[in-house]
Order: structure tokens, then sequence, then C-alpha cells
């Protein structure tokens, strides 16, 4: 009893949440464009024809997870309507709601990696800043892959933050290498954290020893691999099948790489998919190509773009709402705030785990098209550490007060 009156504000934020959701629901309705249609014609295929493909035939144009949890809701609804395939604007009308259901585990893990971090009023605070940031109820409403990248990526970072907090277990370490498996089979730029959480493990271990303490590093660090190898190898093994080929990830690299290749957008993209056709190369092949050129004639102006340029593009703007100038200023804010909380806690213990995964995440996008929907986990992430950095701020205060 006691447990579960110490957690009540987390109680408070999932009803919150859920009424908001629910109303945002009742009131959207159903208008697909895009990549939603490409996701909704491959859960089609897997229903009608048995097959994970957008044409014809199977295909790995992109990782599975999403297009099959899309699959898996469709035919849920079909069996709770007596088996028969529904309308077309009812059933994803359903999956939205689905959807919006599983978005308040993003917000529950808010609640539990800022309590972890710090305290149960951090939680509560990230739970707040979560609630009121309106992409978090809102990416339920589409059929796009932040539906479940977003759970997934937390429950990641929660469990490896869970994994730093026992130091000496290795379950969690497994977890979270299942859990990041996951999380790349719905988005596939996130495997590298895995090298990312091995550096940490080495800093934890190198921080122990200064103290006196030996942490164990390969005993964990194989099971936290053996445990995103064996969620990704169903993956290898049905590519390697299928194609008779090695595709570890996916095939559709080539057109973000090709997009986010150009200055400031100066040159239309589809002006360079047309060149690439005419040389008989891959789009991934031409960005390559295109690339290695700007930079050997306009290097400083091409670095720029990479380095600094597409900042803008991610994370200035947000991700849907960007019509309601109250909300852009509260964004602006979060973002720059959040930006120097990253920056000023990126050695703490617990903390930089949070910090180097949000700087992962901006940093891998500046080799691809950058757009607000892929700045959006970013700021996400940067919501846990704004009330973190306050708390550190405020019992260092407080330690200066006392001496």
């Amino acid at each position: 009893m006691e447990r579960a009156r110490s957690h009540w504000p987390l109680y408070a934020l999932l009803f919150a949440g859920l009424i908001f959701r629910l109303f945002l629901w009742k009131r959207t309705g159903v208008y697909l464009y895009g990549d939603m249609l490409r996701y909704d014609a491959m859960a089609q295929n897997v229903i009608l024809h048995g097959y994970l493909g957008l044409g014809r035939g199977p295909s790995a144009f992109v990782t599975p997870l999403y297009p099959l949890f899309i699959a898996f809701l469709y035919k849920l609804s079909m069996l709770l309507h007596g088996g028969h395939l529904l309308a077309q604007t009812r059933l994803v009308h359903e999956t939205f709601l689905a959807q919006q259901l599983l978005s308040l585990v993003t917000l529950a893990l808010t609640y539990y990696i800022g309590t972890a971090l710090a305290n149960r009023y951090v939680g509560f605070a990230a739970g707040a800043l979560s609630l009121l940031y309106l992409p978090n109820s809102f990416i339920g409403m589409l059929l796009l892959t932040e539906a479940l990248f977003m759970p997934a990526l937390f429950a990641t970072v929660a469990a490896f933050v869970r994994a730093q907090l026992t130091g000496r277990g290795v379950m969690w370490y497994a977890a979270s290498g299942a859990l990041l498996g996951i999380t790349t089979l719905v988005r596939p730029t996130v495997l590298p954290l895995w090298a990312v959480f091995l550096f940490l493990m080495w800093w934890q271990r190198m921080s122990a020893r200064k103290r006196g303490e030996d942490l164990p590093f390969w005993r964990p660090a194989i099971w936290m691999t053996a445990a995103l190898v064996a969620v990704m190898l169903p993956w290898w093994v049905r590519n390697f099948i299928d194609f008779h080929k090695f595709i570890p990830l996916s095939t559709e690299a080539g057109n973000p790489l090709l997009a986010g290749a150009i200055p400031y957008f100066r040159v239309n993209v589809n002006t360079l998919i047309q060149a690439s056709r005419a040389l008989h190369e891959t789009q991934q092949t031409y960005a390559i190509h295109y690339i290695l050129s700007g930079l050997s004639h306009h290097f400083f102006y091409y670095m720029g773009w990479f380095l600094f340029g597409k900042i803008p593009y991610l994370l200035w703007q947000p991700y849907l709402y960007d019509y309601l100038p109250a909300f852009v200023l509260f964004h602006q804010i979060c973002v720059i705030v959040g930006a120097v909380a990253a920056l000023a806690l990126i050695a703490k213990p617990l903390t930089r785990i949070v910090v180097f995964t949000s700087l992962y995440l901006l940093i891998v996008q500046l080799g691809f098209l950058p757009l607000t929907r892929y700045g959006y986990p970013v700021v996400a992430l940067w919501l846990i550490l704004i009330p973190a950095a306050v708390s550190y701020a405020w019992d260092r205060l407080a330690k200066e007060r006392k001496t």
C-alpha cells in the first residue's frame, strides 16, 4: 500500500495523459499520406498475401517490426469484428486507439528514468514536461514508426539505466540488448547505440576502479550483445533465405542519405535521383559520390552543412503543432535549456546514459535528411535532463550554503 501511494504522481500523470490522448483520438480523423500509405500497404500484404513487402513480393526496404505491428493490430481488429477486413478508415482509426494507449508507456518510462536519475520529484517533473509536450500525445494518431519507436527507445534506455544502477547483474544488460534489438527493428539507425552502451559500461568500470571497486565488464557485455543478436537473427535469416545475401538492416538508406546530401536543399532531390538513374548507380552510391565531390570542391560549405547546418532543421521547430505560437515558444525553450542540461550533465553517472543516447540520435541524423520528425526523440529525452539538471544545481547550491 505504501509503495502504491508513493507513486501516486505517476498515476495522476497517466490518468491525465490517457484522458488527453482519448480526446485527441475521438476528435481526429484518418488521413494517410507519404510513408503512412506505405506502412498500410505492407501491413495489408502481410494479412492478405502472407509476405512482408511493399510491392508484389517480399522486400527488405524497411526493417520489419512496425509493419508487422500494424498488421497485428489490423488482424486483431478483424477478429474482434467477426474476421472481416473493415473499411480502411475504421481499421486505421482503431489502430490509432491502440497506438494512443501504447504511447502512455513512454510517459511512464519518462517518469521512471527521471526518478532513477535523481528522485521522484525529478521523475514527476520530467513526466509533466512529457505530458505538456504535445507531440507525445499525438504520435499515436499517425501511421508512422514513432508510435512504436518511442516506447521501445525509452524502454531500452530505462533498462540500461537499471543495469548501471545494479552494477553487477547481467539480466538487465541482457534486457537492454534485447530491447535495443527491438528498437533497431523499428528504426535501424539506433543499432550503433550498442557501441555507445559498451563505452558507458567501460566508463563506469574505470570510475569504480578509482574508488577501489571492481565491476565486471566482459560478462555483461557478452550478455547484452548476445541478446541483441538473438533478436536480430530472425530478420537476418529471413533476408538470406529470400534474397540470398546478408542484409543486416534494410535497403532504404540511399534515399534519406541522398536527400540529406544537398546543402540547404538548393537542388531538388528528384534531380539527383534522375542523375543516379542515368549513371546506373544506386541512390546510396550516388549520394556518397555527390558528398565526396562536394567536400573536394567546397569543403567548408559542405562540412558546415553536415556539422551545423542541419541542426536548425532538426530541432528548432517542433514535430507537429508548429502552427501554435505558444507551443513553438515552449518547444524552443525546451531545446535551448535541454541542450544546456545535456552538456552540463554529460559526465554525471546515470544521466550520461540519457545524454549520450540523445547526442548519438542527433549526430547520426546529421548524415541523413534533416526533418523535425527525426529531431523529436532527442527533445523528448532532453525533457528528462531539464529537471535532473535543476535538481543537481539545487543540491550543489544547498551544499555550498552549508559550507
